[in-house]
């Protein structure tokens, strides 16, 4: 039995990781889970590709964990190579409508302008970070990078 084709959106650069399967650009289904992304990952693809043949991935390329976003980058592009799946990114401020996202500790990333920058906050606060129900191509790129800000640090 031939295997139904899907797209792919994954936001995996803080706990919990999210994967959403979307046929037409629609979420018919989400996968949440915590731990390591480096385990988790690897779960969550072979859970998937046990049922569904991947036609594209999409996903949040940074800010983010920093670790995150390596092992992130290493697996899809990994994936992308051996599986003939095309690869698509966007940054991280489009899957929450949070101004700030953690980098660590009271220092957060911002995006203003198009332009991402760290920021000391009084208070730790992590963004809420969520799948689209409708895929927007439009929104992403195909030049996947990890998007690394570093040193994350300001003032110190």
């Amino acid at each position: 039995m031939q295997q139904q084709k899907c797209d792919i959106c994954l936001i995996s650069i803080s706990s919990p990781i999210l994967l959403g399967i979307y046929i037409d650009n629609k979420l018919i289904k989400k996968l949440e889970s915590n731990g390591k992304t480096s385990d988790i990952l690897p779960q969550l693809f072979s859970e998937v590709m046990a049922v569904y043949a991947i036609n594209r991935i999409f996903y949040a390329n940074g800010p983010g964990n920093f670790s995150s976003l390596k092992l992130t980058h290493i697996f899809l592009q990994t994936l992308s190579i051996i599986n003939n799946i095309e690869l698509f990114c966007v940054d991280s401020f489009y899957f929450t409508k949070d101004d700030f996202i953690e980098a660590y500790g009271k220092i957060h990333f911002l995006k203003e302008n198009n332009d991402i920058k760290t920021i000391k906050l009084e208070s730790k606060h992590n963004a809420v970070f969520k799948l689209p129900f409708v895929l927007d191509s439009t929104r992403f790129s195909n030049s996947c990078f990890p998007l690394y800000i570093l040193p994350a640090t300001i003032g110190v």
